[in-house]
């Protein structure tokens, strides 16, 4: 369960937004022994946008690594939700979480969580 705990309360190594009018949130949640990742995305309505998420874990059992890639358009009001990933939280093992947004190859906005800390 501090497990548990420890993945929804993760800790962002990085939150380096590079354009301002852009903000992206991991969307980490927890539910038994699996955690859920759902970015989402604000900026300019209408906006066509390119993401890269990719999530690793190390553990006793060996390396397993996870990408994603893709668009979305913002609507309207500036929001924007993609794909997501679900994967198992096993003790003892260690999780980096990144996405990268991109506005045409411009870099607009990343976030990544370690857990545990280093």
């Amino acid at each position: 369960m501090r497990l548990a705990l420890a993945i929804v309360c993760l800790v962002c190594a990085s939150a380096l937004a590079q354009d301002p009018a852009y903000r992206l949130d991991l969307g980490m949640s927890m539910s038994g022994a699996t955690l859920r990742v759902e970015p989402t995305v604000a900026g300019p309505g209408g906006k066509a946008l390119r993401y890269e998420m990719n999530i690793r874990r190390e553990g006793k059992g060996g390396t397993s690594a996870t990408s994603q890639a893709g668009t979305l358009r913002l609507d309207g009001a500036g929001k924007g939700q993609f794909a997501y990933n679900s994967l198992s939280v096993n003790p003892g093992d260690r999780y980096v979480i990144s996405v990268k947004i991109f506005d045409g190859d411009r870099l607009v906005a990343s976030e990544q969580a370690v857990e545990p800390k280093q």
